[in-house]
């Protein structure tokens, strides 16, 4: 084996001492410093004079991953650094580079067949030179390069130094992005952070929590943590307190919750971690104490436990359905309600489950819309149908005594049987309304020629006519127009439903001078005295409010017997509806005919006696309950009637 002669040696060992001394040096300065850009600058002048190289740079990847940027470098022209950028696809130097667990060296930028060098490189003429990852391949910061423009071997202790350096900057950079994570969570507002020494000494406490106590920070410095004002006076916290950072000295996360007094008496509730901080040889260097204040939290805890024990009966005898409560989260806190009996899930299986694990499909989607809905303080309603029945779903926002939203509750009901009579029902309006067409065209037509062709004999052959037969032709002619009467009336009734305007809100003081004014003539012929207390706003139909107030003051003045009709309106409020009453000092109704009256073409009296199709207070009925509604007659026989009947009252 030759010899190496002995200048040669000393001269490799010079260099590597130099290289480990400019590690070493680049290592103190990143402990003393706390600037990166300076230490960047600083390792690529000592890089680039080390091994006399003519360019050296530091690329950092950018957030994309596409390219790395030129943050640091020397020798480069000007306006490069701070501005170029560099490819990292695989096929690219940087690339490579950032894949590579080892330095990548270049003895010939020409010859290499591994990648292309960028631009960066082939516009500076470089030849060899040396790339390494800062970081680890998992997870890269970036790469430093030193380059030359002449041919150069680089030996393996010159790729080890560039190794080496890199390996501060890394070191440094995840130091300094530690800090900032660690700054960002001790100067946040809403979290309490303290820095204990692994004994539990305070080593520094952020203003948050410095704010929970009257003492300053400087009184708490250097105290062990347990025996600090947080944690009052007694022994019950204290000694938690002290198992817990014992615990985190040990390298085990330690998760706690406190009930505590800050010093004017008010109580709080902290959450929150004792976490251990290690060295890269695992050991304990500091204590993390992090806390987020939980009061808010825990008060809306009882205050929804003090609410489900509250409501919990209702819920399990609530019949046809289901009622449940909900804390902010969309979790289910109570379920009950003998609704379950009709469903392939049990109370237990809904209680803790999220509002989608439990309602699938677009019902899940629109309870949870309707959940948040309730926690800003709306109400609202959902329907759908699940396990092949159909449910309305009622979601209310929950308050404590000072009117915050803390919790929702839901009331839903099984609506299958409302929802086939509803579908009956409408069934029944659509073949109503086609008679209603038929009557209006189909029977209209022959009646008007039965008429016509009456009116014809009357007028052609009057003279012709004996007695008898001039009495039979009126009777004709009457009975042609109760026919056409009692179709346009019967039209009306069937088409109150589906011709009527929507339902908004009305002044009903402003519908009965309506109806005064159309019967002004009728009333001063009868002489009748109305009397009208003050009336409220409801929702509903004016229109079809007219009639009935129209039909209800006709009866009166044509039922009213041999004195002056009487009639006196009033209006009581019954919770969600008003009450209206019309009463009169008429003949009166029997009892066995009260229930009668409301029926199509039900009369009480003959024709001789009082005229009329007999469908007025049918088509009452039938307004009052398109507006939700009822409608009733209270009457003793020559005491006169009162007929009241319910509107939805506005909120």
């Amino acid at each position: 084996m030759p010899s190496v002669p002995q200048s040669n040696v000393d001269e490799d060992v010079a260099t590597y001492v130099r290289q480990q001394e400019v590690v070493a040096d680049l290592g103190v300065k990143a402990l003393e410093r706390n600037d990166l850009d300076r230490l960047m600058a600083d390792a690529t002048v000592a890089v680039i004079d080390t091994l006399d190289a003519d360019y050296a740079k530091v690329l950092e990847l950018l957030p994309q991953s596409e390219s790395l940027l030129l943050r640091h470098g020397v020798g480069w022209d000007d306006g490069i650094v701070g501005a170029a950028t560099v490819p990292t696809d695989q096929d690219s130097q940087a690339g490579y580079t950032l894949l590579s667990e080892q330095p990548v060296v270049v003895d010939d930028m020409q010859a290499e067949a591994r990648f292309y060098g960028p631009d960066l490189l082939i516009d500076h003429d470089v030849v060899s030179g040396i790339s390494v990852i800062i970081g680890s391949v998992d997870e890269p910061w970036g790469v430093l390069g030193v380059h030359t423009t002449d041919q150069r071997e680089f030996t393996e202790n010159d790729a080890n130094f560039v190794q080496s350096v890199a390996n501060v900057l890394a070191t440094a950079i995840e130091n300094a992005q530690t800090e900032r994570r660690f700054e960002a969570i001790f100067e946040d507002p809403n979290i309490l952070v303290g820095l204990l020494e692994p004994d539990g000494t305070v080593m520094d406490i952020n203003q948050t929590a410095m704010e929970y106590i009257d003492p300053e920070l400087d009184d708490v410095i250097g105290e062990p943590f347990w025996e600090t004002p947080w944690w009052g006076s007694g022994d019950d916290v204290r000694g938690d307190v002290r198992e817990w950072t014992t615990r985190a000295a040990s390298g085990e996360y330690v998760e706690f919750e406190a009930d505590l007094t800050r010093p004017n008496g008010e109580q709080y509730t902290l959450n929150g971690v004792f976490r251990p901080v290690t060295n890269g040889d695992d050991e304990v260097v500091s204590i993390i104490v992090s806390d987020r204040d939980i009061t808010e939290r825990k008060r809306r805890e009882r205050q929804l436990k003090k609410s489900e024990q509250r409501h919990r009966t209702l819920a399990e005898n609530f019949p046809n359905g289901i009622v449940t409560m909900f804390d902010d989260e969309l979790r289910y806190t109570l379920a009950a309600g003998r609704g379950f009996d009709d469903l392939p899930l049990s109370a237990s299986n809904v209680e803790g489950k999220h509002v989608r694990d439990v309602w699938p499909g677009d019902i899940g989607r629109n309870l949870e819309s309707a959940f948040r809905d309730a926690l800003e303080g709306e109400t609202s309603a959902v329907e759908g149908e699940y396990a092949r029945r159909e449910w309305i779903i009622r979601v209310v926002p929950l308050t404590d005594d000072d009117g915050e939203v803390f919790a929702g509750m839901t009331i839903a009901q099984d609506i299958t049987e409302q929802a086939e009579r509803q579908r009956k029902l409408e069934e029944s309006n659509r073949r109503l309304e086609q008679f209603a067409y038929a009557a209006s065209h189909d029977l209209q037509e022959p009646l008007r020629m039965v008429s016509s062709y009456l009116q014809l004999l009357e007028h052609r052959y009057a003279n012709e006519l004996d007695d008898d037969a001039e009495e039979f032709l009126g009777f004709a002619v009457d009975g042609a127009d109760r026919m056409r009467d009692m179709i346009n009336g019967l039209l009306e009734y069937s088409r109150v439903d589906t011709q009527g305007d929507p339902l908004e809100p009305v002044e009903l003081e402003s519908v009965v001078d309506d109806v005064l004014e159309d019967l002004h003539i009728q009333l001063e012929e009868s002489n009748a005295d109305v009397t009208v207390e003050s009336l409220p706003r409801v929702r509903g139909d004016s229109g079809q409010l007219r009639q009935v107030f129209q039909n209800l003051f006709s009866n009166a003045i044509t039922y009213s017997g041999n004195e002056p009709p009487r009639i006196h309106v009033t209006a009581d409020r019954r919770e969600r509806t008003w009450q209206i009453s019309v009463r009169d000092d008429g003949i009166g109704i029997a009892p066995e005919d009260q229930a009668t009256v409301f029926e199509v073409f039900q009369r009480l009296h003959t024709r001789e006696e009082h005229a009329g199709t007999g469908i007025g207070l049918a088509l009452c009925e039938r307004i009052v309950e398109r507006h939700g509604g009822r409608i009733w007659v209270e009457s003793e026989p020559g005491e006169g009637a009162t007929f009241s009947f319910t509107l939805p009252a506005l909120e």
